[in-house]
This record gives C-alpha cells, sequence and structure tokens, in this order.
C-alpha cells in the first residue's frame, strides 16, 4: 500500500494545505486517500517516542477500507532529522520509514521549503503575535543560526538531508514565497501549495476542491510592533502571561481590525541581516537545490528581501501606545497591576537607599 506524509516545513502554508484536505476529505475519499485529521497529532507523538502503534494501527485501517492515508504536520521537518537518543546519532526518519517498509508501505514524502530571511520573518511574526517572545528579530535570527535542531531550524539540508539515505522513498520538494521563481525540473505544475499536493497524489488538477480562509495570516506591522512593545513591558516589570497569552493575543488581533492594521505586514529584515543571514546558509542552500532542483538557489528564490518596514511616525507610534494599554487593561486586573506598581515603587525606594 502508499501512504503520503507532509512533512512541513514551518510557514510553507501547512496549516491552510491541513484545514482544506480536512475540509476536502469527502473528495479526496472519491480518489481513494483519506486525509488522517484525527490521528495526526498522535502519530508525531508517537514518532517522538519511537512507538510504531499508532501507524500500525492507521496502516491496518487502510488496507481494511482501502484507501491511501495522508498524514501531514509541519513539526514532522524538525522531529524526523533529529538523533533518535543520546547514544543512537540515526535519525528518527531512518527509523520510521524502516517500520513502514516493514509494514510494506510505500512512502512519498511531500516537503515545501522556503528561503531563510522570508522564514525567519514569518517565524518571528508568529512568535511575537503569541506573546511567545520579546526579543529582537536579530537575537532571533542568531539563535536559528546555531546548529542545534529546534522549530526555528530552517536549513533544508539539516531539515531533509538524512532522506538521501532513503533511496525507496519518492521525496518531491517545492520552493514556497510569493516572489520565487519555480525551478525547470518542477515543469509547468501548480503553484500553489495545496495544488501542488493535489497533483502529486495524481488527482486531476481540474479537480475542484473547496476553498478555506487562511486563519494564520499577520495582524499587520503595529500590531506586531504592540505585541513587541507590550511582551517587553510585561518582561521589564516580572508579569508572566502563562495561560493568558491565548487571551492576549485575541485581543491583539481585535486592536488590528478596529485599526485597519492588518493589511500592511511586517517586514523586520533589513538588508544587512537578509545578508547575514543568506551569507551564514548559501553552501548549505546551494548543495540542496543543486541535488533537489538542479540548479543554484538564488535562481528560485530572490537574493534581496522584501523592502523593511518603516519606523512608525509619530501618530503611529500613538496607536501603539494606546493598544498597549488597552490590552494590559482587559488583559491584567486592577488588583495585580496595583501590586505591580507598588512592587516596582519598593524596588525603587530600596535601591535609593542603598546608593545611600
Amino acid at each position: 500500500m502508499r501512504l503520503i506524509l507532509h512533512i512541513g516545513m514551518h510557514k510553507t502554508a501547512s496549516t491552510t494545505i491541513q484545514r482544506r484536505l480536512k475540509a476536502n476529505n469527502p473528495k479526496l475519499q472519491d480518489f481513494g486517500f483519506r486525509y488522517a485529521s484525527k490521528e495526526r497529532k498522535t502519530l508525531l507523538k508517537a514518532v517522538r517516542k519511537k512507538n510504531f502503534k499508532p501507524w500500525r494501527k492507521l496502516i491496518r485501517q487502510a488496507q481494511t477500507q482501502g484507501f491511501t492515508p495522508i498524514v501531514s504536520h509541519e513539526a514532522f521537518s524538525h522531529i524526523l532529522c533529529r538523533p533518535r537518543s543520546a547514544k543512537d546519532n540515526r535519525c528518527l526518519g531512518d527509523w520510521l520509514l524502516k517500520k513502514l517498509n516493514q509494514a510494506g508501505v510505500d512512502v512519498t514524502v511531500i516537503g515545501f521549503v522556503r528561503d531563510q530571511p522570508s522564514y525567519l520573518n514569518s517565524h518571528y511574526t508568529q512568535h511575537v503575535k503569541r506573546f511567545a517572545t520579546a526579543q529582537s528579530l536579530e537575537a532571533y535570527a542568531a539563535k536559528a543560526m546555531k546548529p542545534s535542531i529546534g522549530k526555528r531550524t530552517c536549513d533544508p539540508e539539516q531539515l531533509f538531508g538524512w532522506l538521501d539515505k532513503q533511496p525507496s522513498v519518492h521525496a518531491v520538494f517545492f520552493p514556497y514565497g510569493r516572489s520565487i521563481t519555480p525551478p525547470p525540473s518542477l515543469g509547468d505544475g501548480p503553484k500553489e501549495p495545496f495544488a501542488q499536493v493535489i497533483h502529486c497524489l495524481g488527482i486531476p488538477d481540474n479537480v475542484r476542491f473547496k476553498l478555506v480562509a487562511n486563519q494564520n495570516s499577520q495582524p499587520g506591522d503595529l500590531a506586531i510592533r504592540t505585541a513587541l512593545q507590550l511582551s517587553q513591558e510585561l518582561q521589564r516589570e516580572g508579569v508572566r502571561l502563562g495561560k493568558r497569552a491565548k487571551r492576549a493575543r485575541t485581543l491583539l488581533c481585535q486592536e488590528a481590525e478596529r485599526r485597519n492594521w492588518m493589511e500592511t505586514p511586517y517586514m523586520g529584515v533589513d538588508p544587512e541581516l537578509n545578508q547575514r543571514i543568506r551569507a551564514h546558509f548559501a553552501t548549505a542552500n546551494n548543495r540542496f537545490s543543486h541535488r533537489i532542483w538542479g540548479c543554484p538557489w538564488d535562481q528560485i528564490f530572490r537574493p534581496s528581501a522584501a523592502a523593511e518596514s518603516p519606523a512608525p511616525n509619530a501618530a503611529e507610534q500613538k496607536a501603539i501606545d494606546q493598544a498597549t494599554q488597552r490590552i494590559r487593561r482587559r488583559l491584567i486586573p486592577r488588583l495585580q497591576r496595583i501590586r505591580a506598581w507598588l512592587q516596582r515603587l519598593g524596588s525603587a525606594i530600596g535601591s535609593k537607599k542603598e546608593r545611600c
């Protein structure tokens, strides 16, 4: 039997692909496929624990009912390339594919690749709007350029190089981005990510699938600056949002919609940082691009980054300050704000006494 494995990477329309696969499961079943929407997270966790039971259950169900399963999770990109353990350098991807092969499964791997400056800008804004980071984009990018594997890892050779040792696996990689030039090796195939997945399944390109709304879009440049300003203020005051981060994100998006901020996306990569990021990944990028697509990386991904967002003017900064305070008032109870103010006052008085 056959299994389709869509492995990301992050920030390449994975959520939209997954939601659209789920919305179109009845249509997919007409062509002998079923998207494993309920099992996807369980299957990912199983790989982390090297537990093949959930995968075996899916395979048996597929064999019994006669469908080809589609498994999709962007986190596979940075999970499958990790070593099995501290003492075993063989990666989890090798373990999974070996198990699938032993079960008589032919695997088709579908991946998407994004250039690093664009990826890091997008990944950073996602973390800022979720109030998961208060650091600068430059500091965020510096961590991504370290050799350790994590969610922000964006070296395609590091993420997908292990597949070179799997000649029996059919792997297809698509470049992702608004300003790419598709490589000649991909021919005249579809350009939109969901359509590219469908094309890999062998379903005719003229089949119509339901559309879904994009729910992972940016809230806009000024909204990202608002979230960053609020995160930095709370960090200085020692206030942790914890479970309230989800509420903070909702309030941020409401402010963005109310102030019509969403139409202007955040771009924090300046020309100097763009050049530094590209130079860091250049050698590995070219090796990967020549091996997968048969052409240089820069032939596909534009060397120059999109124009950096200008600094807010006085009126925009006033709006950011107002939005920050509105979110704070609705997010943090008045009593907690008073306590935080008293703590800061006490610290200030104590520091003055020490100086005396």
